[in-house]
């Protein structure tokens, strides 16, 4: 496929997940083009040696209000949109990998977008908590008839996307309004972008095109996951035609969590840890280990930090000392 490649957002906490993400797409989609849009200071030159990926950061992104506005949780898939290295890409969270050939699903010559149809429906619950708040979408947005598409909003972990397909001015109007009104749209970009892509393609300004493509591990069970995608000694054993995104939006694979079924991601992340640092065998599992109990610090550090500043506030407001 001509100028199209693969993006993947990512930042210091899930980076290690990035790489096995690229490990994924090396394994499954051969020498497809890979960039990575950093949200940190940190480079990736064991991916670009090994993968020859493209890094996107705070330093390189050209555009002013996407490089001091557009980074950070949620929103630093948005800069895809406009500073794709291709004029047609498929995008994926760094908690993913590919499975399969999911390159049959990118149909840009009928649509513009195309976006995962969800086998499970949202209940109007779910949809005011991991969208938006309906009440008030229906009075800021009077044109958007959310309920028209109730039942298809998608977690935007993946989505096969054209380069401008917003135009960047309909995007800065989405971050004023945000910073104004904090509690409407959820989940980081999500709720935003999925009204976005709706009403645009109910205004015809966009083609817009839906597959179930897209594998929420915590809404399925892990014996069920274990059936669809066994690993096996010599590799992922692929059933039939089957593709799509694995998704890990939620408890994270880490190589030895018996709770969450991690065997692709597992095998992605070796496959990196060989192809991109030359490690095998126990120097390579110590070090992925190490990534994974990093990770866990960093979080609980965190939150730490959280509580610490949430007493701090309290104690200020009470005039109590902690």
């Amino acid at each position: 496929m001509e100028d199209f490649g693969i993006i993947i957002a990512c930042c210091d906490q899930d980076y290690h997940y990035a790489k096995g993400c690229c490990g994924s797409i090396r394994h499954f989609l051969g020498d497809v083009p890979i960039c990575l849009i950093i949200d940190g200071e940190f480079s990736a030159p064991e991916l670009e040696k090994a993968y020859g990926v493209k890094v996107i950061n705070h330093l390189n992104v050209k555009n002013k209000v996407l490089r001091e506005r557009s980074f950070g949780w949620g929103l630093t898939k948005m800069v895809a949109f406009w500073e794709s290295p291709w004029s047609k890409f498929l995008f994926l969270d760094a908690d993913t990998i590919v499975w399969g050939d999911m390159l049959k699903y990118a149909n840009f010559k009928d649509f513009d977008v195309i976006v995962d149809r969800p086998l499970y429906k949202d209940t109007l619950e779910e949809v005011s908590r991991f969208f938006f708040t309906t009440q008030e979408v229906e009075k800021h947005f009077p044109e958007f008839q959310w309920q028209k598409h109730f039942g298809e909003y998608f977690c935007t972990g993946t989505f096969f996307a054209k380069r401008d397909l917003f135009s960047l001015d309909e995007y800065i109007y989405m971050l004023d309004f945000i910073k104004e009104n904090p509690n409407i749209f959820w989940f980081g970009e999500q709720g935003f972008l999925n009204m976005m892509i709706f009403r645009d393609s109910d205004a015809g300004k966009l083609r817009l095109g839906q597959s179930s493509f897209q594998v929420i591990a915590p809404k399925f069970k892990w014996d069920e996951l274990k059936k669809r995608f066994p690993v096996e000694k010599t590799g992922p054993v692929v059933q039939g035609d089957d593709a799509c995104v694995i998704h890990w939006a939620g408890p994270k694979p880490t190589l030895y969590n018996s709770q969450v079924y991690s065997e692709p991601m597992n095998f992605s992340r070796r496959k990196c840890m060989r192809e991109a640092q030359g490690l095998t065998g126990l120097p390579a599992e110590a070090l992925l280990k190490s990534e994974d109990i990093k990770r866990a610090l960093n979080i609980y550090q965190k939150k730490l930090v959280r509580k610490v500043r949430k007493a701090m506030k309290l104690s200020v407001k009470t005039g109590v000392n902690y």
